[in-house]
């Protein structure tokens, strides 16, 4: 049965892309892929990474519309598929929403970042199997245990918190980090867990 994994968030520059290129990486590394990465922005930003330093395993489809994304996401017979999805492109995102099995929501910590991830969870039906994940997280800080906690006052799931030096290093110019790629091994296994259990994962200190 094929999963379709949406990375997606109304707002850019929040670990969209990382996200989706990680995410697709962590399925090859444990052992569930090959993977397709669907890259529907129209920055094409996960095909531009990928295209400079491919990853093994991910086969990518740019699919920059509406039209162009569902037909993509049925391609192939990969049983996995990430979707980078677009910011601000609403019919595009739905398309994407509409198909998902499970969205995974990146987002930071403080400034207009938790009014975007409600807009973002506005979009989803009801019941759609989601959780947050904290991009770029300075660890032990109390800013980061007081997003973590306000989520989940609002009875929103956090499927990991990934540290700041994994976005540091993400990018084209570097292979893939073991450490993000651990980190997004365990939001996969939230993204894939078809109970839909909420489970929270501790921040890391390493």
């Amino acid at each position: 049965m094929r999963t379709v994994v949406a990375v997606t968030n109304v707002k850019g520059g929040v670990g969209k892309t990382t996200s989706a290129v990680y995410l697709a990486g962590a399925v090859v590394r444990s052992g569930r892929g090959p993977v397709l990465l669907v890259d529907a922005d129209p920055q094409a930003s996960s095909a531009e990474w990928l295209e400079r330093a491919p990853v093994t395993g991910v086969r990518l489809l740019e699919a920059p519309t509406a039209r162009l994304v569902t037909r993509s996401m049925d391609a192939g017979r990969e049983q996995i598929v990430v979707v980078d999805s677009p910011p601000g492109d609403e019919r595009t995102v739905r398309a994407i929403l509409e198909r998902a099995d499970s969205v995974v929501i990146p987002t930071r910590v403080g400034g207009p970042e938790p009014s975007r991830v409600r807009a973002t969870l506005e979009m989803l039906a009801p019941g759609t199997r989601r959780g947050i994940v904290v991009c770029a997280a300075r660890t032990g800080t109390r800013d980061l245990e007081e997003t973590i906690e306000g989520w989940e006052a609002e009875g929103e799931a956090i499927w990991g918190v990934v540290p700041e030096r994994v976005a540091i290093a993400a990018g084209a110019d570097a292979a893939l980090s073991v450490v993000g790629l651990v980190h997004y091994e365990n939001v996969l296994i939230h993204a894939l867990d078809h109970k839909g259990r909420r489970r929270r994962v501790p921040a890391a200190g390493s």
